[in-house]
Parts: structure tokens; C-alpha cells; sequence
């Protein structure tokens, strides 16, 4: 694929984004950056069409924005789509491949297979391949997956400062603290329920990536959470073998290896809660035991 026909759109709104974005600039691709947080759709990114043909490209990659309407729209109108992402949406499955059937892996990886991006290329474009395979295993599979694949406790702290660094080039972390202080607060009084730590806050902030990070580094072990961010409007099940089963159930998203869902109530006509989550998770395990 040639760089000068191609065209990338991507949201950096998370460490793997913004190692995509760094890694693209410095191949020369023309990019888009969507300013959308997390829960971004091609049909919520104004004028995309006319910037894309403003562009003179007929390569269009698009990292984890899902919209089938207009990549049809697109492809349409002549330009070749290429569809980059690991996660499942209500509705549409982009974690396993359609042929195959098997786990995509991580929009990092897919995106340097597309490019062709080797380690020693890495290299010479100056990142650390190492670190860069490390975002891709975190995002698909949390520390587990770089535990798995020889990393070491604190080799994992090293990458999480590197995921930091990439977020910071990218945007102020004016609330990172407060943020943080919040998700201290609420893992401290997190309460247990059946096998699953129930950690909710009340205020509008996202503590989901520091709950997982306090659940890994003081438990050392996969634990089943529930995350209520009630002042987003999502919940989270993670580290569970009911992801996909929730996610057939209420839609919603599903990551990390298939092994977390989400939901978020602002994205979806029909609102669920906690009690909604109990449940159903209660009705799986009962059909199980008959």
C-alpha cells in the first residue's frame, strides 16, 4: 500500500491510538485525528467525506471507528476501505475475523502487518519495538497478556510510564490526579458480590484503567469486577467468562480477548443498571447448575 494514496483516521483516545498515530506520522501517512472519546462512529465525525476527498487519497484505513453505513458510503464513491479494529459493538462483531472466525489481534499489530512495519524499521523510525509490542499485548489483553509473554512485573511498570508519555503528547492531563484519587476512593470501599468486586463512583469520570491497574498490582491475579462510572453512564464486567454472553444479551461492547464487556447508557436506547447485571448473571449460573 502506498503512503502517498493513503489516508488514516483514528480517534487518540488511548495509549494504543496514539502509538498508531506516532508510528503513522512518522511514516508520512496522512492522518485525521477524530476528537471523539471512546464510543467514536464514523457517523458522529462531521464532514468526514469531504475531508477524506479533499485529501486526494483513495486509501482509507480507519482504526476503531466503526460505521458500516458510510464505509459503504465510501467505498462507493471509489475509495478502497480498510477496517482496523479488535472489539465487538452491539450489533457488529469486529473481534474475530469473518473468515476465519478466530480473535483478532490488537489495532497495533493489524495496523503495522498492513504497513509492514518491522522491527528493525521501528527501530529506524525511533521507537523501542519492545515497548511498542507491549502497548498492543496491554490493550488486548491487559498485563495478563505481557505476563504471558515473558514480561516481568516491573518491566510492566516501565510501560505503563510509556503509556502515560504517549497520552501526554497528545492531551493535558489536568484531571489525571483527581481522576486517580477518585478510583483510590472507590476501590478502597469496593464491596464484594458473589465472586465479583462491585467498585462504583457516582461522579462523572472514568476510573475503569486505574480499577483494573489497583485489581491486577494488589491482587496479582485475574478478579472478576464489576465498574459502575454512574456519571458516564457506563458499566464494565471484566475479567469474567460471561463477556459475550452479556454482550449477546444487552449488546453494549466487548475487549480485551473477549474476556470484558461494556456498556454505555448514554450510547444505548435501553438503559440497564446494576441490578439489571445481577441478574442475568445470577440466571447464567443457575442454568448452569440445572
Amino acid at each position: 500500500m502506498r503512503i502517498s494514496e493513503t489516508i488514516l483516521i483514528i480517534p487518540p483516545n488511548d495509549p494504543e491510538a496514539v502509538q498508531i498515530l506516532l508510528i503513522a506520522e512518522s511514516l508520512g501517512l496522512k492522518v485525521i485525528r477524530s476528537r471523539q472519546p471512546h464510543g467514536a462512529t464514523l457517523e458522529k465525525e462531521p464532514k468526514i467525506l469531504e475531508e477524506i476527498r479533499h485529501s486526494c487519497r483513495r486509501n482509507v484505513v480507519i482504526i476503531e471507528i466503526p460505521g458500516p453505513n458510510e464505509e459503504v458510503r465510501l467505498q462507493k464513491e471509489g475509495f478502497v476501505v480498510f477496517v482496523i479494529d479488535h472489539h465487538r459493538y452491539t450489533g457488529l462483531d469486529r473481534a474475530h475475523d469473518s473468515k476465519s472466525g478466530r480473535l483478532l489481534p490488537s489495532s497495533l499489530i493489524q495496523f503495522l502487518r498492513l504497513f509492514r512495519v518491522s522491527k528493525k524499521r521501528l527501530r529506524k523510525l525511533g521507537f523501542d519495538p519492545r515497548l511498542v509490542r507491549a502497548v498492543a499485548l496491554m490493550d488486548q489483553g491487559f498485563v495478563w497478556a505481557l505476563l504471558d509473554r515473558g514480561y516481568a512485573w516491573g518491566e510492566i511498570h516501565d510501560v505503563l510510564n510509556h503509556q502515560k508519555s504517549l497520552m501526554a503528547s497528545v492531551r493535558q492531563n489536568v484531571r489525571s490526579e483527581k481522576r486517580d484519587q477518585i478510583a483510590d476512593a472507590a476501590w478502597r470501599v469496593r464491596k464484594k458480590w458473589w465472586r465479583f468486586w462491585v467498585i462504583e463512583t457516582d461522579q462523572d469520570v472514568e476510573i475503569r484503567s486505574k480499577i483494573s491497574l489497583l485489581s491486577a498490582f494488589s491482587l496479582k491475579k485475574r478478579a472478576p469486577c464489576i465498574i459502575l462510572e454512574k456519571g458516564r453512564g457506563f458499566i464494565y464486567v471484566q475479567e469474567s467468562k460471561y463477556a459475550v454472553k452479556l454482550y449477546d444479551h444487552f449488546g453494549g461492547f466487548t475487549y480485551g480477548m473477549d474476556r470484558n464487556w461494556g456498556y454505555g447508557n448514554k450510547y444505548e436506547s435501553v438503559k440497564i443498571c446494576l441490578e439489571d447485571v445481577q441478574v442475568f448473571l445470577k440466571d447464567i449460573q443457575k442454568k448452569r447448575l440445572k
